[in-house]
């Protein structure tokens, strides 16, 4: 279960509203497949592949007609994560996104394989605007890790113990609790930020979005929607890392929540995200989704990937 990247409309699945938590396991120490995958594995990458692997370049594999992350099997991604094992962290969290570009969208993909959320703890058919940072990020981290599920166990989880009680539900709780995120927000806007304080997952009137013990106050810093059109200077200027994650933020919605959708910036232009409107993975300029869809946000949370 896990809140929607629904263009500014916080929405929540009805699943498991009333279950209790599972107890807490423990994520195994393997590489995770993904839930679905038929094929057998093959230790041999697409030529087309191989040849946009060797450009070095995050958003060469943005290309549609190179297989996508669902298509690899298990050996094929370990073949990639070979490929890229010298490339700079953001750059392999960037590659790992670009390559879900036309994934469909589906809210709530992962969960911890056992009730109240009997989804995959990490799979790659479908993915929703978290999952897509998600599956990025412990891809990017699964070799020193210990495997895919044990990355997926760390960004997600906190302390790395998978269960639904334990699962960093909140953008701004994963920042501050996961080791593979950062929030650089004031880092980078300094006094032009703005702040929010909010109680994660307690509403005014007393209830909550999901249905665990547990709440917390936090004070969001964000920066407004029109410091937007200066991220591809301030990436010129080394203020930005070439990959930033970007959250948004919507003040009317901030009733026990801290953001609403959340994305992936390349080098301070092209706008990663997995969109509810069009059904799948997409890119597009920044400057385009900031002049479109982008008008009904107030701010954006900045974060890094590490």
């Amino acid at each position: 279960m896990r809140r929607a990247c629904w263009w500014g409309f916080p929405l929540m699945l009805s699943a498991a509203m009333t279950a209790a938590a599972p107890p807490s396991m423990a994520a195994p120490r393997a590489s995770g497949a993904a839930a679905v995958s038929a094929a057998p594995a093959t230790t041999a990458l697409p030529p087309a592949l191989e040849r946009a692997l060797d450009r070095k370049d995050p958003l060469a594999l943005a290309d549609s007609t190179l297989p996508r992350l669902a298509d690899l099997d298990s050996v094929q991604r370990a073949r990639v994560a070979e490929r890229m094992a010298g490339w700079e962290l953001g750059r392999r969290v960037a590659a790992w996104a670009f390559l879900q570009v036309g994934t469909p969208y589906r809210l709530g993909p992962l969960g911890e394989e056992a009730p109240p959320d009997t989804d995959p703890l990490i799979e790659f058919q479908t993915t929703d605007c978290a999952v897509l940072n998600l599956v990025s990020a412990a891809l990017a981290h699964a070799g020193e890790a210990g495997g895919e599920r044990a990355a997926m166990a760390i960004v997600n989880y906190r302390g790395g113990v998978v269960s639904y009680a334990t699962r960093l539900h909140f953008t701004t709780d994963r920042l501050d609790s996961s080791p593979y995120y950062r929030d650089i927000t004031e880092k980078v806007g300094g006094r032009a930020c703005r702040r929010r304080a909010v109680i994660l997952n307690r509403k005014a009137d007393g209830g909550r979005w999901i249905p665990i013990d547990w709440s917390k106050p936090r004070e969001v810093v964000y920066l407004p929607r029109a410091l937007g059109s200066l991220f591809a200077n301030l990436y010129d200027r080394g203020r930005l890392p070439a990959a930033t994650g970007v959250a948004f933020v919507q003040l009317s919605s901030m009733d026990g929540l801290d953001v609403v959708h959340e994305s992936m910036l390349w080098r301070g232009r092209t706008f990663l995200h997995a969109s509810s409107r069009t059904g799948r993975v997409v890119t597009m300029p920044w400057t385009e989704f900031l002049a479109g869809p982008g008008r009904r946000y107030d701010g954006f949370v900045l974060f890094e990937y590490r």
